[in-house]
C-alpha cells in the first residue's frame, strides 16, 4: 500500500471504531419499558425493490470529419525554377517552371508544371515567354527579383499565390542526383529524345531509354528532365514530375534526411532560395512521410492551353480559362507524380523521330486530359 492510501485508510478504521463504541453506550442508557408487542401481519414483510434507474442516453460521438483538400489560394505553394545559365551566355531562359502546393491538414502535394513558353504578360517588359521572366525581374531589379515577378504573373495568370521559393541550376539536379547514387524511373515506353548539340550547330544529341526500369545517373537524369525535341514541354513535365518522385523514394531509401546539413553546403553554388535549411529540413520530413496517393501532377491539356503563332514564332497560350481553373481545382484529384511521364499504359508508344537541322519546336501533339 502507498504513503497515501495509508494516511487514509487509518483514520477511517478510527472513525468505524469510534462509531461503534458510541452505538453501545447508547443502548445500554436506553430504559427498557416491557415487552413490545408484535404487531400481527398476514403477510410476510417484503422488502422494497430499489427504484429502478432509467439510464439516461448515451450520445454516440460524431466522428471529427476528414479535411478535404484545400483550394490553391489556401494552401502553402512554392515556386520551382530551373536554369541553365552557360559560360558567356548574358542572358538565361528558366527551363523548369513548377508550382508545388503543399496542403498540410490533408496530407497532400500538388505539383503543377508551367510550360516555359507561355505567351504572357511580364510587367516592365510587355508580353514574352514565361521563361524569360526570372531574368528580366532581376535585371530591372523588380522588388524581390525574378521568382516575385514570376510569382506575379503566376497569380495573374493562374490565379495561385505563392509563397517561397528555389532556383536551381541543371548542374545542382547532377551533383544531387550523384550523391544519392543515382534515380530510378519506371517508363512504359521507351523514351527517344533529342536536343540541339551544344558544340556542334546542326547536329542533334540523342538520348535513349528502354520501357520499364531505369537507373540514371546524373547526367542522364538531366537529359531526362530537359530534353524534348522529340515530345514537347507537357511531356517533359511530367517526365520531371516523375524524376520528383525518383528523388524523393532514393532520399527516403539512403537516409538523406539525416545527411541534408551535408548535402545543403555542398550543394549552395548550385541554387537559391528564400528557405532557410530548418524550413528544407521540416519539408523534406513532409516529403518523406507521403506515400505515391498523397503527391499528385498535373500537366494542363490541350483544351487548357494551345499552341498559337506570334510573329512568326510558335509560343503556347491560355486556350479556356475556365478549363485552366477546372484543372487546376482537380489537382489534388490528379495521377501520381510516380506515373507521369509513362505517355500513358493504353497509348501506342510513338516511334522514334528523325531528327532534322530546321526543327526548332516540339513535333508531338500535346497531351489529352488524364493522359
Amino acid at each position: 500500500m502507498s504513503p497515501a492510501a495509508s494516511a487514509t485508510a487509518v483514520p477511517a478504521a478510527s472513525v468505524a471504531v469510534e462509531s461503534a463504541s458510541t452505538a453501545e453506550v447508547v443502548a445500554s442508557a436506553t430504559p427498557t419499558v416491557g415487552p413490545t408487542a408484535t404487531p400481527t401481519d398476514p403477510s410476510p414483510t417484503a422488502t422494497p425493490a430499489p427504484p429502478t434507474e432509467t439510464p439516461e442516453p448515451t450520445e454516440t460521438p460524431t466522428p471529427s470529419p476528414t479535411p478535404g483538400p484545400k483550394t490553391l489560394r489556401e494552401t502553402d505553394n512554392y515556386l520551382v525554377l530551373g536554369i541553365d545559365p552557360r559560360p558567356g551566355d548574358r542572358a538565361w531562359r528558366t527551363d523548369t517552371i513548377m508550382v508545388v502546393a503543399v496542403d498540410h491538414e490533408a496530407k497532400q502535394v500538388g505539383i503543377f508544371s508551367i510550360p516555359r513558353d507561355l505567351w504572357v504578360e511580364i510587367p516592365g517588359y510587355g508580353m514574352g515567354r514565361i521563361n524569360q521572366a526570372d531574368f528580366q525581374g532581376e535585371t530591372q531589379k523588380y522588388p524581390g527579383g525574378g521568382p516575385a515577378l514570376v510569382g506575379e504573373i503566376i497569380e495573374d495568370t493562374f490565379d495561385v499565390p505563392l509563397h517561397h521559393w528555389v532556383r536551381i541550376k541543371q548542374e545542382g539536379l547532377v551533383e544531387l542526383v550523384d550523391a544519392l547514387g543515382g534515380v530510378e524511373v519506371t517508363l512504359n515506353c521507351p523514351l527517344h529524345e533529342i536536343t540541339p548539340h551544344p558544340t556542334k550547330p546542326g547536329e542533334w544529341e540523342k538520348f535513349d531509354l528502354p520501357a520499364g526500369k531505369n537507373l540514371l545517373d546524373g547526367e542522364a537524369a538531366k537529359k531526362f528532365a530537359t530534353f524534348r525535341y522529340n515530345s514537347n514541354d507537357f511531356y517533359r513535365g511530367q517526365r520531371q514530375q516523375q524524376l520528383i518522385w525518383a528523388i524523393k523514394e532514393r532520399a527516403l531509401q539512403v537516409d538523406a534526411i539525416t545527411k541534408l546539413p551535408q548535402i545543403w553546403r555542398a550543394l549552395s553554388h548550385t541554387f537559391q532560395t528564400d528557405l532557410g535549411l530548418l524550413d528544407v529540413i521540416r519539408l523534406a520530413r513532409v516529403g518523406i512521410g507521403l506515400s505515391s496517393d498523397q503527391i499528385h501532377g498535373h500537366t494542363f491539356s490541350n483544351q487548357a492551353i494551345v499552341y498559337a503563332n506570334v510573329g512568326g514564332a510558335q509560343v503556347l497560350k491560355i486556350g479556356n480559362p475556365q478549363v485552366v481553373k477546372q484543372e487546376l481545382d482537380g489537382l489534388f484529384s490528379s495521377k501520381s507524380i510516380s506515373e507521369q511521364g509513362t505517355i500513358g499504359s493504353n497509348a501506342q508508344c510513338p516511334p522514334p523521330v528523325t531528327p532534322t537541322p530546321a526543327a526548332t519546336e516540339p513535333v508531338s501533339p500535346l497531351p489529352t486530359p488524364g493522359s
